[in-house]
């Protein structure tokens, strides 16, 4: 069947290399962008110094931990791949050993730690300080770059994104993948636009309709519907406040809606102020982070300028030889007057932060953003035993009547945004919104991984990345404008199936890549494919259809709970496959047969083709090929006795299948 043919096209086929291959290629860098990634998103949360108790007493977060290893002994014995629990984990050999345990890690990311191992398992602490400090200093990647290759501001999006791709194809002498069929299209941009899989009656509009500008019209009709504002909100929410407790989505939801750029959007999260106009709830994001100074400063790094410091806490950065610890504890001394209040995050106007450096140095840190730009602030002083009384009676009183504290006169967290959103700042805060949009809606970043941002790691389209960056400063941060530049885009409409066995690297962005659904877009997607298609039809109100698409969302979100967010090396859950399998929600709610469920449709259809064709449409967006009609109705022959329950079984074959699963 199609979907079969289309699930192994999915899967991208590779060799892994040996344990002893290219160990000489394997070293800090190695670790910092294919290991602590990794460790980071699966270990850590167990295995590491932050947790007061951590599981078998065995710590990930460095050297020294994984050396001495837990209560099983040593995790990484350096140059010996087969001594090491923690490669016998991964590998799952043993079932009580097997971690992580709601993920079984690729083949090649294994491999990458065989390598690691292999090689001797080098970290920042292998290097020696001599090593580091005769790395040399160079400019960094965007002062290297050729203005005069970065294209005129009078160019539109799409055309400057294909220009720069096409370029670096012929450079690799690599033929682009032909475009995307109707029905691939409307489903992709469906799902990016406004989180969810198209109505039958959308996707055969769209299908049947030769209108040469088609895709334009359909893209503006996407980003025009409410479900625009409530995907795209509940994405940023995602990405800061992890969907999670502190939810953000209806100060996201109100911004958005206003059109408010992400400057101002940034302005309002770092100020923390609920009581400022329509800034509710932005202040979720330090509120939830401020007990933990070091993590809000790493997230902040991270998910704003797009760049992980943390390993200059404890020496320089063993990748970039320019940032130092001071570039760390600079970067934490704009939230160390910071602290909760009532609920609310305040802020003082007095304390230092104070570290040592690699060579027992104590020093009191400046306040320094990631470029090296040091903000000058009033003299330190401290508050006399009268002033301290005071201090602490106003924030009893405050707390009390459940106010925030008014801010300081000179406020360290303002300072980070005036510094941050500074054009002469090398701009981490436009090129770290432009990967991330382009990460989400290609697949694959012009940076990788997205938390390397860092001058000594170039992208794969240096001109491209920085005319983004700045069209998006000169449009005053408008994230609309820009998901719309890029999906109308060739290089967003190429099709994910490649014609040959091997496929070109992804940072050519020759084809498409396939995207695991986020848990809220599938969780939509099953309610809707479920529903009777004549919900959506021709004679019910745009109003009224969309008020359905809302209600199928919420509806979704019981199974949207269930799911893992897919990070870049996805791979479907134990407990998904389980959630599918066995949960009765999935026949209550996905497969009941009813005058409004598409179970009951397709039983009312007197036609077997005409109700097949009906439950591909519904599903998986697109018409159906005739080896699928012929398995499908020879299955729902062989349950003839069993009629009812044959289409239950159709259905959720589609459902779970992996064509329904991702976006490709």
């Amino acid at each position: 069947m199609r979907g079969l043919v289309l699930a192994l096209s999915l899967s991208i086929v590779s060799t892994p290399s040996s344990p002893a291959e290219s160990s000489r290629d394997v070293d800090v860098s190695f670790f910092e962008t294919k290991i602590r990634p990794v460790l980071a998103e699966h270990c850590y949360k167990c295995h590491s110094s932050k947790k007061k108790k951590p599981k078998a007493g065995l710590l990930l977060d460095s050297r020294g931990g994984w050396l001495r290893g837990g209560e099983s002994g040593p995790a990484v014995v350096p140059g010996q791949p087969k001594q090491s629990r923690l490669l016998q984990a991964l590998r799952e050999e043993d079932e009580d050993l097997r971690m992580p345990p709601r993920a079984t890690l690729s083949d090649e990311v294994i491999a990458d730690f065989e390598r690691w191992v292999a090689a001797g398992a080098p970290s920042p602490e292998t290097e020696s300080t001599a090593a580091r400090e005769k790395k040399p200093v160079r400019p960094p990647w965007w002062e290297r770059v050729d203005p005069a290759r970065v294209l005129s501001t009078e160019k539109g999006i799409a055309e400057v994104i294909d220009h720069h791709v096409a370029a670096r194809l012929v450079a690799k002498r690599v033929e682009p993948g032909e475009s995307a069929d109707a029905a691939s299209m409307v489903r992709r941009l469906t799902l990016d636009l406004v989180g969810r899989i198209p109505s039958t009656r959308e996707t055969r509009a769209y299908v049947e309709s030769d209108d040469p500008e088609k895709k334009t019209e359909l893209v503006d009709q996407l980003i025009r519907m409410p479900g625009f504002i409530r995907h795209q909100s509940s994405e940023l929410d995602a990405l800061l406040a992890g969907g999670g407790k502190s939810s953000m989505t209806e100060y996201f939801s109100r911004a958005l809606q206003e059109r408010r750029g992400w400057d101002r959007m940034f302005r309002e999260i770092i100020e923390a102020r609920p009581d400022s106009d329509g800034a509710k709830s932005a202040d979720g994001f330090l509120r939830s982070r401020v007990k933990d100074t070091d993590a809000l400063t790493v997230d902040v790094s991270v998910l704003f300028f797009g760049v992980n410091i943390s390993c200059a806490r404890c020496h320089d950065h063993p990748e970039v030889p320019a940032w130092k610890q001071d570039h760390y504890y600079g970067m934490k001394s704009f939230f160390s007057r910071s602290f909760e209040n009532g609920g609310f995050v305040a802020e003082s106007d007095t304390g230092l932060v104070s570290f040592k450096t690699t060579k027992g140095e104590k020093r009191d840190a400046k306040l320094m953003f990631l470029s090296g730009g040091v903000v000058d602030e009033p003299e330190p002083r401290t508050l006399s035993e009268e002033e301290a009384k005071k201090q602490k009676a106003q924030r009893e009183k405050f707390k009390k009547e459940k106010k925030p504290l008014p801010p300081p006169s000179f406020s360290r967290r303002r300072q980070l945004i005036e510094v941050g959103l500074d054009s002469k700042h090398a701009g981490f805060f436009a090129r770290s919104l432009v990967n991330r949009i382009w990460y989400r809606l290609i697949g694959h970043g012009l940076v990788m991984p997205m938390d390397q941002m860092h001058g000594e790691n170039s992208p794969s389209h240096p001109e491209l990345l920085l005319w983004l960056a700045r069209d998006l400063v000169d449009h005053d941060y408008d994230i609309r404008r820009l998901i719309r530049g890029v999906v109308l885009s060739e290089t967003y409409s190429r099709s994910s199936r490649w014609p040959v066995s091997e496929r070109p690297d992804r940072d050519l962005f020759a084809v498409a890549n396939p995207r695991a659904l986020t848990p809220r877009q599938y969780g939509a997607s099953l309610r809707i494919a479920a529903m009777d298609p004549e919900v959506f039809g021709d004679d019910v109100s745009h109003e009224e259809i969309d008020e359905r698409f809302e209600s199928a969302e919420r509806g979704g979100e019981r199974f949207a709970s269930g799911l893992e967010r897919p990070g870049e090396r996805f791979q479907v859950s134990v407990d998904e496959a389980l959630l599918f399998s066995n949960d009765s929600s999935v026949r209550r709610e996905l497969l009941r047969d009813s005058r409004d469920s598409l179970v009951g449709r397709l039983k009312s259809i007197e036609a077997r083709d005409d109700s097949i064709r009906a439950a591909v449409w519904a599903v998986l967006s697109r018409p159906t090929a005739d080896e699928e009609m012929r398995e499908i109705a020879s299955y729902l022959e062989r349950r003839g006795d069993r009629s009812d329950e044959g289409w239950r079984q159709v259905v959720w074959a589609l459902l779970t299948s992996t064509e329904m699963r991702f976006n490709h």
